[in-house]
């Protein structure tokens, strides 16, 4: 019995980002899947607020995720641009939470086929194969996911 996946089965293809050059590669390559399946491209950044617990002024906070909102927002239309450049229809998506249980959610939530995300990100460039949230999202998920 075969049991290839048939790139066709593709319609909603996601890809996380945190603004690296390895989440821009995977979203290259997903770009391509979507392209030659006729798949629309999610993108998501996840505004993990878990870094500014130790801010005490709430004023602050609001600060924080102002800024972590922007960046995110940079980061997807990034990617938006890329796929509006091959025309594919793309969605773009920031949320607070943490990047697995964003993604998880994400996928849960809309029917993904498909994560495509790079094999490290901006937390740990030098690592070798893959990072820890990629390898996180891997093991945790039902769906392929492909890494770049």
């Amino acid at each position: 019995m075969d049991d290839a996946i048939d790139a066709t089965d593709f319609d909603d293809i996601l890809v996380p980002t945190d603004g690296s050059k390895s989440a821009r590669e995977g979203a290259k390559q997903a770009i391509r899947f979507a392209k030659r399946n006729g798949a629309t491209l999610h993108v998501l950044y996840a505004m993990d607020m878990g870094d500014a617990d130790y801010v005490a002024v709430p004023s602050d906070i609001a600060q924080t995720r102002n800024r972590l909102e922007k960046k995110g927002q940079t980061f997807v239309a990034e990617i938006e641009d890329l796929a509006t450049d091959a025309d594919v229809p793309c969605v773009t998506t920031v949320v607070s939470n943490t990047p697995v249980e964003a993604i998880r959610e994400y996928v849960d939530e809309n029917d993904i086929d498909l994560v495509v995300m790079g094999k490290r990100g901006r937390s740990d460039p030098d690592k070798p194969l893959i990072g820890s949230i990629t390898n996180r999202v891997v093991g945790s998920l039902d769906v392929p996911v492909f890494t770049a």
